[in-house]
């Protein structure tokens, strides 16, 4: 067929872009177990049959031959752009996780808009051929549709995305792995110049097909200058060789095919460990690793016994597979056996210690608090960082931590010490005991450090020696003061019996002994009832009233209780405090007096209709030896105040509604009955 081929010196860059492509793919292909191997194989497999088949479309000149190879280049070019992107993600490390289905996802509107460009002449949706152009060769041209477009803009999208990892990687790599990456840069943008201009520009001939001898050329020096598809070389000479952990790479069979200097001290493998089995040169670590799986990075650490049984080595060993798919692993070992001690011992001495420890800042701000505190607080140790250490105690007490802590401030290795309260949810006050060191000036600490001491058992037992020595010194006042006269009395009445043989002074002597009694009892209840209340028991207010009641000779008089309820108390304690009570209206109030007795808000009241007390008195008549009735012994309504006092509550006189007196216990939680009880 005479005038049927043509040629042009062009065919011969078309044939060494063909032949570099094929090669650079053999290549590729035959080194698939590296890390974007496949994907740069597959690219250039790609050029290889875009550059072939355009070759073989331009030496024909019918339309015919053009066309069959004209379709024929879009079944190649259908892999390059998902290729490119595949291969410039794996070789930057994007930490994208190129899967199966991502290649697929990617892959399938390139497949599809291809499928139509090889069966165009069917519905002409790419684009319709308007005859053969000689510029100087003979080609031919065509008139673009929708779907021709389409190919064009998803494939620039998927190659543009692929271009700006390549762009990053060179901006961030150092000597000789810049130029890798610039070579491989380079390759590829010209590449898609020369298709953009050809795409968009005026040019009738596609020279993209012939650059890519340039680029194959730029993929070579990548290749075998630089070793694109070996480890980066690089990074085992400035890095690997200076680090100060140990770093060891096992292939698929756990042998060691590389390691470290630091590795080599650390296990100090007899002879030379390349070859030998990781199990047998460490078999500590080796162990740990042997529980995990080889498809995911994992940290564990080992502890290590030394020959003499005596020391411990603590390894932290974290182990990474390599991910070219050949199955290997890299190693890395660090010793942190004396950080891993001293922060144990740490640890240890501040965790299981009752105190708490705390680290503030120059405004108070807790930086540490160690994990007692939530005991204490009810929030962990965690939470309470970033918080101010005021806002943990009363309020009360806030006014003197603030002070102490801007005195401790001002004074740089100053040591001060101070008490507060603070209030747990659900629970008593605890007391306190700081102590504040300023050291912020201190390397490393840069704070101040307040060590806390629950000191509230001794602060109780303070209380208590404290009520006791009271106790003490009002029993012996009254033994050596108000014992005194009635037994001169008994005494004096005696020796007149004897003398004269008077029955009277036998009677008073009587009396007087009676009246020792009375005051002896007296002084019993008050170093008894004294102590603190530590058990208690729920107990209804209108029967322990009732019992103190039936327990007091009463005569003529009532009883109204007002409203009843329950408390918490000692019932013993609180039916002698009112049997006290009962016993100051009668005998102050007369046979007839009315007793009054109710709840209020927080505690409850006992009110007769006596003469009751002179407001400049109340206060006094808590006071041991104070009484208005001239048979008293005035301590009766100190032991109510001792009971009262013993329960953690307050007492007060006030008014009744009728003048008489009023006892106000508060303090108390009371459940408050609406049914008022009336008892007489």
């Amino acid at each position: 067929m005479e005038g049927a081929w043509q040629f042009h010196p062009v065919f011969i860059i078309l044939l060494i872009s063909i032949v570099l492509s094929s090669g650079i793919a053999a290549y590729s292909f035959r080194n698939r177990s590296t890390k974007g191997a496949t994907a740069l194989g597959f690219l250039s497999a790609s050029s290889g049959v875009w550059s072939a088949a355009y070759l073989l479309q331009l030496v024909g000149t019918t339309l015919e031959w053009q066309l069959l190879w004209l379709r024929f280049a879009y079944v190649g070019t259908s892999f390059l752009a998902p290729s490119l992107f595949v291969f410039a993600a794996k070789y930057v490390d994007a930490r994208i996780e190129i899967t199966p289905k991502l290649v697929g996802i990617i892959s399938l509107p390139i497949i599809g808009l291809t499928a139509l460009a090889v069966t165009n002449p069917l519905h002409e949706l790419m684009w319709t051929i308007t005859g053969l152009r000689e510029t100087p060769l003979i080609l031919i041209q065509r008139d673009f549709h929708i779907g021709y477009y389409a190919l064009v803009v998803y494939s620039y999208l998927i190659v543009i995305g692929g271009i700006g990892l390549l762009l990053r990687q060179v901006v961030r790599s150092r000597r000789i792995l810049r130029l890798q990456s610039l070579a491989i840069f380079v390759g590829v943008s010209i590449s898609f110049a020369s298709n953009v201009y050809w795409v968009f520009g005026d040019s009738v001939i596609d020279y993209t097909s012939i650059v890519f001898a340039v680029s194959s050329s730029l993929f070579a020096v990548a290749l075998f200058r630089y070793q694109l598809l070996d480890l980066v070389p690089i990074a085992r000479d400035t890095v690997v060789e200076e680090m100060r952990e140990a770093y060891v790479v096992l292939d698929s069979e756990q042998r060691i095919v590389d390691l470290n200097p630091a590795a080599r001290r650390l296990f100090s493998p007899p002879g030379d460990a390349i070859g030998r089995q990781f199990s047998a040169v460490v078999p500590a670590v080796a162990a740990e690793l042997d529980d995990f799986g080889d498809s995911e990075r994992h940290d564990t650490s080992v502890v290590i016994e030394s020959d003499d049984g005596v020391r411990h080595q603590y390894l932290e060993v974290r182990a990474s597979p390599l991910e070219n798919g050949d199955g290997g692993t890299v190693v890395t070992v660090r010793d942190a056996t004396d950080r891993q001690r001293a922060r144990r011992r740490f640890q240890s001495s501040i965790e299981h210690a009752s105190d708490i420890v705390m680290i503030l800042d120059d405004t108070g701000e807790i930086e540490y608090v160690s994990p007692p505190v939530e005991g204490l607080t009810g929030t962990s140790a965690d939470e309470l960082v970033g918080e101010y250490c005021f806002n943990l105690v009363d309020s009360a007490d806030r006014p003197v931590v603030k002070d102490t802590f801007q005195e401790l401030c001002e004074h740089p290795d100053s040591v001060e010490r101070f008490e507060v309260c603070v209030s747990p949810p659900d629970d008593e006050t605890v007391v306190l005991e700081g102590i504040g060191r300023n050291l912020l000036d201190e390397p490393f600490v840069e704070g101040v450090v307040v060590n806390f001491r629950d000191i509230t058992t001794r602060k109780r037992r303070e209380r208590r020696l404290t009520r006791t020595n009271e106790r003490l010194e009002r029993f012996a006042s009254v033994v050596s003061h108000d014992l005194r006269n009635p037994l001169n009395v008994a005494v004096g009445n005696v020796e007149l019996a004897q003398e004269t043989g008077d029955q009277k002074y036998t009677q008073n002597a009587q009396r007087a002994l009676s009246r020792m009694d009375v005051i002896i009892q007296d002084a019993l209840q008050l170093a008894r009832n004294g102590r603190l209340v530590e058990d208690t028991e729920v107990i209804r207010l209108g029967t322990v009233v009732s019992l103190a009641w039936d327990a007091v000779v009463t005569d003529d008089a009532e009883l109204t209780i007002e409203s009843d309820g329950t408390l918490a108390a000692d019932a013993d304690r609180l039916q002698r405090l009112f049997e006290n009570l009962v016993r100051n209206a009668l005998e102050h109030g007369g046979d007839d007096v009315t007793v009054r007795v109710g709840t209020t808000d927080d505690g409850f009241y006992l009110e007769d209709t006596g003469l009751g007390i002179e407001p400049d008195r109340r206060d006094e008549v808590f006071e041991a030896g104070v009484s208005t009735n001239d048979g008293g012994t005035g301590l009766g309504l100190v032991i109510v105040s001792e009971i009262v006092d013993a329960h953690g509550w307050d007492i007060h006189v006030e008014n009744g509604q009728d003048g008489g007196a009023r006892f106000v216990v508060s303090g108390v939680s009371v459940g408050v009955d609406e049914e008022q009880i009336s008892q007489s």
